[in-house]
Order: C-alpha cells, then sequence, then structure tokens
C-alpha cells in the first residue's frame, strides 16, 4: 500500500523535528508537513527529502481546516496522521501499515508520556493509562477505540471531515458506522510530553471534552470513561475496577485527574452553552521549546 504521512505542527519549535525525522526515516511514500506560529524551527528549512511537502500555516486554521486544504493532493492508500510533538520509532510506521488486512480502517497505538516529574505531570500520565486501559478492554471486547496522537486511517476516511475538535474520534467512530475495523496496537508506542502545571491540563482537558460534546451532538458515541458513566454503568465500573487493580496509581493523583475532569468537563458544557469553540486551542507552554 502507499503511504502518506501527515504531521500537523504549530509552535512546536524543535519538538517537531523528531516526528518528522522518524518518518523521513521509514519508508512512507509522502509527507506533508503542515507548520507555522511564531516559534517555527529554522531547521525545518534545512531538511530537503524528494517526499517532502512543507506547508507554512500563515494564518492558524485548526487541525481539520488544515487537513481539509490539502486532502485532495494525498496519493497515499493510508494515511498517517501524527501529532508535531511526538517521538517514536521509524518501524512503527511498517508494523501500523502490517496492521491493515481484511477490514481495518484506522490503527492507533499507545501513548506514553515522557514526562511525569511533578504532581500534574503524573495526574497527567494517570489520565493517559486509564485511556491505555480502557482502549486496550474496549478493542478486545470488539467494541470502538480511538486515539488521537498518532493514528493511521483509510484514504476514504479522511474526506470531508466537519469542523470538529476531535478529528480522531470522528475518523475512527466514521470507520466503525462504515463496518470497518479500528485497532489499537497496545504494544506500540510513541512518547508525547504532559502539561506541567494544572492550568494547562485544564484548558488541554477543556478542549477533548469539548470535542467530545461535539460528537455526541453528531449522535455518535465516542465510549469514553465520562459517558460510559451514564450509558453504560457496568462497562464503566468493570473498565474503572480494572485500572485500579493493574495500574500504579496513588489517591492525591487519582483525586487530581477525578477533579480537573470533572471542572474541565462543567467548563466544555459552559463553552458549548454560550457558544465559544475550541477549533484553535490554546497553546500549551513547553519548556523545550527553542
Amino acid at each position: 500500500m502507499k503511504k502518506t504521512t501527515v504531521i500537523f505542527s504549530y509552535n512546536d519549535g524543535d519538538l517537531v523535528l523528531s516526528p518528522l525525522k522518524s518518518v523521513l526515516e521509514s519508508d512512507v511514500d509522502q509527507v506533508f508537513l503542515l507548520y507555522g506560529g511564531e516559534n517555527v524551527s529554522k531547521q525545518i528549512e534545512e531538511i530537503v527529502d524528494m517526499r517532502l511537502i512543507k506547508v507554512l500555516e500563515k494564518d492558524r486554521k485548526g487541525k481539520v481546516s488544515a487537513l481539509m486544504s490539502i486532502v485532495q493532493n494525498i496519493e497515499g492508500d493510508i494515511v498517517f496522521l501524527l501529532s508535531g510533538d511526538i517521538t517514536f520509532h521509524p518501524l512503527l510506521i511498517k508494523k501500523c501499515e502490517e496492521s491493515f488486512e481484511g477490514t481495518t480502517g484506522v490503527v492507533t497505538v499507545r501513548v506514553v508520556p515522557s514526562n511525569s516529574s511533578h504532581f500534574t505531570e503524573k495526574v497527567g500520565s494517570l489520565m493517559w493509562e486509564m485511556h491505555d486501559l480502557q482502549l486496550s478492554y474496549l478493542s478486545g471486547s470488539g467494541n470502538n477505540v480511538h486515539g488521537g496522537e498518532f493514528i493511521c486511517a483509510r484514504k476514504e476516511l479522511i474526506f470531508d471531515i466537519p469542523e470538529v475538535v476531535n478529528e480522531d474520534a470522528y475518523i475512527c467512530i466514521r470507520a466503525s458506522k462504515a463496518g470497518l475495523s479500528v485497532v489499537y496496537l497496545a504494544d506500540e508506542n510513541i512518547g508525547n510530553m504532559v502539561p506541567s502545571n494544572p492550568m494547562d491540563l485544564f484548558q488541554q482537558r477543556r478542549r477533548v471534552n469539548y470535542g467530545h460534546i461535539q460528537i455526541r451532538k453528531l449522535g455518535w458515541d465516542p465510549m469514553i470513561m465520562d459517558t460510559l458513566m451514564f450509558s453504560d454503568t457496568s462497562l464503566f465500573l468493570k473498565i474503572f475496577i480494572k485500572f485500579l487493580k493493574e495500574r500504579k496509581w496513588n489517591i492525591l493523583t487519582l483525586l487530581g485527574a477525578i477533579s480537573i475532569e470533572i471542572i474541565s468537563n462543567i467548563s466544555a458544557r459552559i463553552d458549548l452553552l454560550f457558544g465559544r469553540d475550541h477549533i484553535k486551542w490554546t497553546m500549551v507552554k513547553r519548556s523545550d521549546n527553542s
């Protein structure tokens, strides 16, 4: 299969060099780098590869608008959609391709936080741990799963995406609605930094939860813990109890995660009520940017 990779980067600085170099070291056929902002790595202009198409975003559009601006030029049968601040081994591209067989529509992988020193980072890491266990459980029971930092989808699934915040969830649910499977590779990892202060983590969760509300308004269930609590309480309890039994956690970190999730959910609903949107998300400050 022919493979295209799209990397979304806005104000990622030199962080984008890691996923870009990993992609170029792989056997992908076409690479789009959609980038912009005030903090653009100077090294981007020095990287030359016949497969690489650089698209400088003068005005910030948001991920879906940026993707729709180049979707007609995508040549790959399968398309990798990557965040610009992740790290991964180049062989991951091949492993995802090998998972496309039969009715596979989307492949996604586990996210492992690369920073967990401070309390807020531990809270964010716990959230990713819960996410991983949830996706592993749902995938094992044949239910729909979705993940956003690194997904690979059939080309036909990424056309005509509406302006939603959580395009990853939309693509994965669209695949499921089309009778295609969404494969979660729990043994394949990418690295990603979590916010280091509470306000940044709150803003991140607020935006994600806003996106999940958008998906539900389309009549689709993203099957996240927040919705399962009410739509399928039994399944919610099974996953939550399994997490408490099998994963490492402490009461303060767990309470911190629950508190931020509750407050961010309430804030997301208020945003929707007053017509605020999160297409252009609040940028998280990173000390690694240069």
